[in-house]
């Protein structure tokens, strides 16, 4: 029997007792397992929406879960969030997967793919010059280290006909980027997640922007799940449970994406400090949702299921950069066994 339905048998019982509807409730609040997914970032990106449904409609309390959501500075700190026991789950881009294996053994796999071709982007403003990628040539990139998109730089501006040796990069970070970006420090903003708001003040000051997604040129798989290798082995009926109710909240993103959007974007802003206004969230949200949660190799799958073969392909790519020391297996990092067909 599920959860949902001991608390119904539990409320009529007590209702024919006479007993007050809210102890069964507290009780049942009570016996929860507390788990947390830390999100790479602040958790109001369109890559989060899902965990906030499943959350305030009671699907993660439905498997017996009390789940927090937490938030903080990129993939690499979600992997080390988890690897350390923060956190029994991450949501992370698949690449910082990849990095994290090939570079650090990190013991975690990927349980479900959501986001199956990856929103991580460059940009520029329609008001420049550049009138397409090939004009990167004689310009400046600003570009965080270690990032996604600078250890991709090479391999992106070879799929995209640039010639590299004609860009210039200049280094930055995660707080200054954005307001350098708009100062015009340099001409295009090497970072950037194409469907959230975090550019949205320049497009209020009368901006245009210009993405140019990464995944549009190779083949980069989205965000997703991890969890703990350990965690896998000796707790795989929570780790179920847990994707059960994610799977759930995503699928409903995808048949009903204007709905869904504007539900989660609301409950964002009741629980989120300091985010854009709801509207806003829910419009930027819909260019990535779902278009970007489905690719051709997982049409007609469930959501969360991810093809082998496309993460070979990506982990070719990564590991062909040189980046890092040995390329890992696939096995290593992805299993669908806790996707529900």
């Amino acid at each position: 029997m599920t959860m949902a339905k001991l608390r119904a048998v539990a409320l009529v019982a007590l209702s024919i007792l006479g007993l007050p509807a809210f102890l069964p409730q507290q009780a049942a609040a009570a016996d929860l397992r507390k788990v947390t997914i830390a999100v790479d970032w602040i958790p109001n990106q369109p890559h989060h929406f899902a965990y906030w449904i499943a959350k305030q409609r009671g699907w993660y309390a439905d498997e017996g879960l009390d789940v927090t959501i937490q938030g903080s500075r990129g993939s690499n700190l979600v992997i080390q969030l988890v690897v350390a026991n923060k956190a029994e789950f991450g949501n992370i881009a698949a690449s910082a997967l990849v990095q994290g294996v090939a570079k650090q053994d990190v013991p975690l796999k990927m349980v479900g793919v959501y986001f199956q071709t990856d929103i991580t982007a460059m940009a520029y403003f329609a008001s420049s010059d550049i009138k397409s990628i090939k004009d990167f040539e004689g310009r400046s990139i600003g570009i965080i280290p270690g990032t996604l998109q600078y250890v991709l730089w090479p391999a992106f501006a070879k799929a995209a006909g640039i010639d590299a040796g004609k860009v210039r990069l200049i280094n930055s970070d995660f707080q200054l980027i954005n307001t350098l970006w708009g100062s015009k420090r340099f001409d295009v903003l090497g970072n950037s997640l194409v469907g959230t708001t975090e550019t949205m003040r320049f497009i209020e000051q009368g901006e245009a922007i210009v993405p140019v997604v990464l995944s549009d040129y190779l083949p980069l798989i989205g965000h997703g799940v991890v969890v703990g290798a350990a965690t896998i082995e000796k707790d795989p009926k929570m780790v179920k449970a847990f994707a059960k109710a994610t799977q759930k909240a995503w699928t409903y993103m995808a048949s009903q994406p204007n709905e869904a959007t504007t539900e989660a974007a609301k409950i964002i802003s009741a629980n989120v400090e300091n985010v854009p206004p709801a509207e806003a969230m829910a419009r930027y949200a819909l260019q990535v949702i779902p278009t970007r949660m489905v690719a051709p190799s997982t049409r007609g799958k469930p959501l969360g299921w991810s093809s082998p073969a496309d993460w070979e392909k990506m982990i070719d790519i990564l590991t062909e950069t040189g980046a890092y020391p040995r390329k890992p297996a696939v096995a290593e990092v992805m299993t669908n066994q806790f996707v529900e067909e």
